[in-house]
């Protein structure tokens, strides 16, 4: 069981991985400055969760944990879309 939930854990976290964006324009100059923007506006509005063991989360936490990551990629995307990113 322990095996699964890391495996799926491990997919989770590979779909937030950063993708490759372009503006609308296809002027990149800004890519760097508004992808750190919307990397700090997505902390500050949706943080991570830390779990209490950092080497383990316990079963409640793991799902409250993925949640924030979720929520957390959700808004650096609508963030970057905001700004003419695609």
């Amino acid at each position: 069981m322990k095996k699964i939930m890391n495996l799926i854990l491990v997919m989770f976290l590979a779909g937030c991985a950063s993708s490759s964006w372009t503006h609308k324009s296809n002027d990149n100059s800004n890519l760097e400055f508004d992808s750190g923007f919307c990397r700090s506006f997505a902390n500050a509005k949706a943080p991570t969760y830390i779990c209490k063991d950092p080497f383990m989360c316990s079963p409640d936490e793991l799902s409250v944990a993925i949640t924030a990551l979720g929520q957390n990629a959700a808004e650096y995307n609508h963030c970057m879309y905001k700004k003419g990113y695609k």
